[in-house]
């Protein structure tokens, strides 16, 4: 799971912490064997959210039963969010093992967690290939590239992040594949972060208008059913 998608609570200490949590799991375990969990994964900047159960408590270790696309998504990170009205807030596992003929992974190591992706506006995707773009900035012209986007913005990177940084005047011209055509569109953006470089990693804000906001939320949509596809063909 991506370091964004989430920040680590502390409400006592990390021990103290982890003992509440597996206190809690037990609990339930032991009054509600079949207790439904919503198990959260990002994969591709998409989040895939299924329900799961305890097959087995061992130890500090917590074995779900989760659905196959689920742990197709936990196969390829390391956390996994598990949230229930059991518990106050978010809580964060670390994967110990999956067991992919039984559909099984244990999770250990509990923390509370922040789930920051909840207070995302948009969905945000990760591109199959990083778009080449160019972003118009007072007159200026600087190359960049996308690697996420989303209807309400996108990361990129450059090598001219002081021009961008400084700019009143900024557009985004992009080209993507819409329903099998290479379409051009000029999406007006505002700089949110200028990071250190180069290469500058920044973050944008889009100001559409209808038409870029039409064309981009087809290809977002797109994005998204070939990242669900993919992860299907693994599960």
């Amino acid at each position: 799971m991506t370091l964004s998608a989430y920040r680590e609570v502390i409400l006592s200490s990390k021990s103290d912490d982890e003992a509440a949590i597996l206190a809690i799991f037990r609990d339930v375990f032991a009054r509600e064997p079949n207790a439904l969990f919503s198990l959260l994964n990002i994969y591709k900047e998409l989040p895939i959210c299924n329900n799961a159960t305890i097959f087995d408590i061992k130890g500090k270790n917590i074995e779900f039963q989760a659905t196959p696309l689920q742990i197709a998504a936990i196969a390829n990170g390391t956390e996994t969010i598990i949230q229930a009205p059991f518990f106050n807030m978010s809580v964060m596992g670390q994967m110990v093992y999956l067991d992919l003929p039984h559909q099984l992974v244990s999770l250990g190591k509990f923390s509370y967690a922040e789930v920051l992706i909840d207070k995302r506006n948009t969905v945000r995707v990760k591109l199959r290939i990083p778009l080449n773009v160019m972003l118009h900035a007072d007159g200026k012209t600087i190359p960049g590239v996308v690697r996420d986007i989303s209807l309400g913005g996108c990361s990129l990177t450059t090598l001219l992040g002081a021009d961008l940084e400084a700019a009143e005047d900024l557009s985004l011209h992009i080209k993507i594949l819409n329903e099998g055509k290479v379409v051009e569109i000029d999406v007006p953006a505002k700089v949110v972060r200028v990071g250190p470089g180069p290469p500058h990693d920044c973050a944008m804000m889009f100001q559409h208008t209808s038409e870029s906001e039409r064309i981009l939320s087809v290809f977002i949509y797109q994005r998204q059913l070939e990242i669900i596809r993919e992860l299907r063909e693994k599960a």
